[in-house]
């Protein structure tokens, strides 16, 4: 031990300090610090040799440190794409819900006198995609910000959910595209029908008509169905349409004409031209429908696309939060 250690005093030598190191004296008379060859690399004072290599030594120990500090980290570029793109998609789920529920109070929907109709009323579909899409886009978010894995496997389930309904309805309007004109007809029949009745089917058929410049479903003698237009009705409405179905609303310029088309299913198709549309909003919504089908399409593999975008960071992101657990 003494001779690993030139340092440690001896009893029987007289140093001056237990921390001077020994010297031996070569052949040559020349006095050189004390060496041990029994002594390991690295247990005793540093060489000369160990000094130079301790820079290498010091690369291949910090290498594994810095492979260590790579796998204790998500993709940063992923994670917060992910983040943002669920934060959008979360507003626009939330704020669809709650004009779903806005419209539902307003009109008083829940009530026990109109909760039979409950199932029919556009404001309930608003009201559902909003609670999906909000929630779904909400794990996301978080589970991408804070690196949750619980979260993050809901947003995957959840997304796939939605992908194969959307990917089974596709596959049923195109099994089905022969009876779609039919199911249309029918939506549009009950628009006309409860037209007095319920507010989104009013603004509904409103917006139809204005756009597509049409009055009724096949003719405009289609709102001889509405109770109230129908000309056996005793109020102010019998035998009249919608001022939506008239050709100028806005006689003054400014204010539209609500009385613009009462009393047009009295008159002869020669005369009634001259104040509404005669042609029927079924041919014209088939029509637009058949020449933006590509449009359509389109949106359904955007929204497609980015579902699968967002599956694919999902999965990166639980398997690096696996890696990381795996090398703790």
């Amino acid at each position: 031990m003494f001779q690993c250690f030139p340092f440690i005093k001896k009893r029987d030598v007289g140093e001056l300090s237990p921390l001077i190191f020994k010297e031996e004296r070569l052949g040559n008379g020349e006095m050189v610090q004390a060496r041990c060859s029994r002594c390991p690399q690295g247990d005793g004072a540093e060489t000369e040799s160990d000094l130079r290599s301790e820079p290498n030594s010091q690369q291949v120990i910090c290498q594994p440190h810095r492979q260590r500090c790579e796998i204790n980290k998500v993709n940063g570029c992923i994670k917060y794409i992910m983040f943002l793109s669920n934060f959008m998609f979360t507003v626009l789920g939330y704020l669809l819900l709650g004009i779903g529920v806005w419209g539902l109070i307003d009109k008083e929907s829940l009530n026990s006198d109109r909760i039979s109709n409950l199932s029919t009323d556009p404001m309930l579909v608003f009201a559902v995609v909003g609670v999906v899409v909000g929630t779904v886009s909400f794990s996301g978010c978080v589970g991408a910000l804070r690196e949750n894995q619980c979260l993050l496997k809901f947003f995957t389930a959840g997304v796939l959910m939605l992908a194969t309904a959307e990917i089974v309805f596709g596959i049923l309007v195109y099994v089905l595209r022969d009876r779609i004109g039919g199911y249309l007809q029918n939506g549009m029949i009950l628009g006309v029908q409860r037209y007095q009745d319920d507010p989104d089917l009013r603004f509904i058929m409103n917006e139809i008509q204005q756009g597509f410049k049409c009055c009724g479903v096949e003719s405009y003698q289609d709102w001889q169905l509405n109770l109230y237009f129908n000309c056996s009705s005793p109020g102010v409405h019998a035998c009249g349409a919608p001022a939506s179905c008239c050709i100028n609303p806005q006689e003054n310029g400014m204010v539209m004409n609500s009385q613009c088309g009462f009393g047009a299913l009295h008159m002869e198709e020669v005369t009634a031209q001259d104040y509404i549309y005669l042609r029927g909003c079924m041919s014209r919504l088939t029509s637009w429908l058949t020449s933006n089908i590509g449009s359509i399409g389109t949106f359904g593999v955007i929204l497609m696309v980015i579902q699968v975008l967002g599956l694919i960071f999902a999965t990166k992101i639980l398997s690096d939060i696996e890696l990381i657990k795996a090398h703790w």
